[in-house]
């Protein structure tokens, strides 16, 4: 087969994907705001329309394409992406939106922050190969799982099959959110062969990248009345601390060199860095921005007519749908801020009258999101596990440094030190955002009550700091509530950390209202905060060169060259395995566009004795030495609908290649893999 430049393909898959992007993300979202006129659209200059339109086009299409491909099929989804592109094309020749006067410099500023956000994306996620040697990003270990999910959905539809489990029959995947998902699989379709599943997930994490650059400047824009230019610097400002994080880099550096996973933030119970956030998981980022959405909506509805606040919060509960799919733990974290917010109003008695629309929201969110929430359900209930577990239970937060020193005490012990340090786990975890977010409240405490978006963003970061110290999911190892809950309480310390900031600006005539040193402490807090994001760039992208050099860049090479031709030689539909033991193959979910009998890569909702017991059927055929032909492989094969082997040299099987291969052609082989047919394909020839 012929030399591949998998790095150049990488590249040409993603920016066609987000040239396509636009389709889905732009146009219904465009649709909806001019139609509603939400926040005055069609009074709009061009470049905020788009903002907006990519806001609004985050918030409403998951549930809907959600409910059109669950429901009908994804032809359906195309249709009416079809009348949304004529509509869109219509309204921009009928309205023509116009330009503002400082339009240009705008424009250069906002090209240039996307240049630079598509320039970092592209560097972090594609393999980079230096001739034969492959090598993909530590982001990778989750890519496996999603890259799989929107090639499953492609060829599968809405739920998927799961692409880890073929027990004789196509098994639904409920058990997690996935509405991000969706999004990639309709660029890859769209796309055709120029697109595949890795390029649309690349493109998808771009554009939310780019979505939360638009939610920073949208937001400020509606809670500072300030005049254009001025404006357009507060924006920048919380764009460019899009790139400062805590202060990992200080206790990482203590640590003799050792960083696990090659990522910075796995020292300690993280809160991700904003660029980490976006390049590991899209999908909680936009789900974020999506309650945001609702929230601006809701924040918007005072001095409507009633019929006009029934209309905003419609919208707002289809957004709370949407990131339901996107994401639970986010949503969860709205959920329970939307109710302190609704009894807050109601005590404060100014804003009683918005309770009831803030009631009406959620009501519609459940209705839309009924359908998904039923089929978690489901899934959960047939997972067969032991009863006993809960998905969330209440704990302190961890501190891993301190928890390493008091392991022997008792769990009393353990959390009243977890208590005590708190402030300093909070502090190395979000380093400027905790000084500027103390400042902030030191100066405005007087006035929360009296601003309702000082109020909301107090609530909403007491919110995710109540749940992000105090809850703790157990679906997994990692604490993915903790996590992720903190990204609503991030974007509030962030505008706050915008408002401290342009104190700098301040001229000399106007007294500061922070100290020269305090000034000093920020700036080093800022310094620290970019060093630490642009080392842990650097880590996710060198530590597999790094720790394993050439043979693991040979072999991941390799890996791919296979899978090329599985994918270009066998139907969609042909069942794909690799050797079950290995934990999270990467290379099987990265680069393989099919099913496999078992595989841990997406193995949720599977009872655990089950899964087992099929790993343990299928290594079998792994393990088999001194074999004489390929009779009792392709027994084992149709016995457990497996279409082709994936074979590496560290299975016992490849010392039997010089009896297999002479009876079998192979689909591929080199020093690292081979590719055979087996089973019902066992006569299977190349096309």
């Amino acid at each position: 087969m012929a030399e591949s430049n998998f790095m150049l393909k990488d590249v040409a898959s993603t920016l066609l994907g987000f040239l396509l992007f636009p389709t889905i993300l732009i146009m219904p979202g465009y649709i909806v705001c001019w139609s509603l006129n939400l926040f005055d659209f069609r009074l709009r200059l061009l470049h905020s329309r788009l903002a907006l339109s990519l806001l609004i086009s985050i918030a409403i299409t998951p549930i809907l394409f959600y409910l059109l491909a669950s429901l009908f099929s994804f032809s359906v989804v195309f249709i009416v992406l079809a009348l949304c592109l004529v509509v869109f094309i219509v309204l921009v020749f009928i309205d023509r939106p116009s330009f503002s006067s400082f339009h240009n410099k705008t424009m250069i500023w906002a090209v240039t922050c996307a240049l630079v956000w598509i320039l970092i994306s592209l560097f972090s996620l594609v393999d980079l190969q230096n001739g034969h040697e492959l090598f993909f990003s530590v982001v990778a270990f989750d890519q496996t799982t999603r890259i799989s999910l929107v090639d499953a959905m492609t060829r599968t539809g809405i739920p998927p099959a799961n692409p880890s489990f073929y027990p004789g029959r196509p098994v639904q995947l409920n058990l997690l959110y996935f509405f991000w998902y969706i999004f990639g699989s309709i660029i890859d379709q769209i796309g055709g062969s120029q697109v595949d599943a890795r390029g649309a997930f690349f493109a998808s994490t771009i554009w939310c990248g780019i979505a939360l650059m638009a939610v920073i400047a949208f937001y400020l824009r509606l809670r500072n009345k300030t005049n254009g230019a001025n404006i357009w610097l507060l924006v920048l400002m919380g764009v460019g601390l899009l790139l400062v994080t805590g202060l990992d880099v200080l206790p990482v550096s203590l640590a003799i060199g050792f960083v696990p996973l090659g990522d910075i933030e796995h020292w300690n119970e993280q809160i991700t860095a904003w660029v980490g956030s976006l390049l590991w998981v899209p999908h909680h980022v936009a789900a974020m921005i999506a309650c945001l959405v609702g929230v601006m909506l809701a924040l918007s509805m005072r001095r409507q007519t009633i019929a006009r606040q029934y209309v905003l919060m419609t919208i707002a509960g289809v957004s709370f749908a949407s990131a339901f799919g996107l994401s639970v733990w986010v949503t969860l974290v709205f959920v329970i801020f939307w109710g302190i917010w609704m009894g807050v109003s109601f005590l404060l008695g100014k804003d009683r009258e918005v309770v009831v629309p803030l009631l009406f929201a959620g009501v519609i969110a459940f209705v839309l999101s009924y359908k998904f929430l039923a089929g978690v359900l489901a899934g959960i209930h047939g997972n067969g596990e032991p009863g006993g577990w809960l998905p969330i239970i209440f704990g302190v937060r961890s501190f891993l440094p301190l928890d390493t020193f008091t392991s022997s005490y008792s769990k009393i012990i353990q959390t009243a030190f977890r208590l005590v340090f708190l402030p300093l786990n909070y502090f190395l975890e979000l380093g400027f955002f905790f000084l500027a977010g103390v400042i902030w409240v030191r100066q405005r405490r007087k006035e929360l009550s009296q601003d309702q978006y000082y109020l909301m963003e107090t609530i909403l970061l007491g919110t995710a700091l109540f749940v992000g110290t105090f809850m703790r999911s157990t679906l997994l190892n990692t604490n993915d509530l903790g996590w992720r809950a903190w990204l609503p309480g991030q974007f509030v310390l962030l505008i706050w950390g915008v408002d401290v900031l342009t104190q700098f600006l301040q001229s000399s005539q106007v007294r500061a209202r922070i100290s020269p040193r305090i000034k000093f402490y920020l700036t080093l807090l800022v310094v620290l905060g970019i060093v630490t994001t642009l080392l842990d760039l650097y880590l996710l992208r060198s530590f597999y060169y790094v720790t394993f050099g050439d043979e693991a860049g040979a072999q991941t090479y390799s890996a791919r060259m296979a899978y090329q031709a599985v994918n270009q030689s066998l139907p969609e539909d042909a069942i794909i395995q690799y050797n079950p033991v290995k934990f999270i193959d990467r290379p099987s979910g990265l680069y393989g566009m099919h099913q496999s009998a078992i595989s841990d890569r997406t193995a949720y909702g599977i009872p655990r004795n089950v899964y087992d017991a099929k790993v343990v059927a299928i290594r079998v055929i792994f393990d088999m030495e001194n074999v004489s032909g390929w009779q009792a492989i392709d027994s084992l094969c149709q016995q457990n609908f497996i279409d082709a082997l994936v074979l590496t040299s560290d299975d016992k099987l490849w010392q039997s290649l010089n009896v297999l291969e002479p009876e079998r052609h192979s689909l591929y082989i080199d020093e690292n893999y081979a590719v055979f047919t087996c089973g019902n394909y066992a006569g299977f020839s190349l096309p």
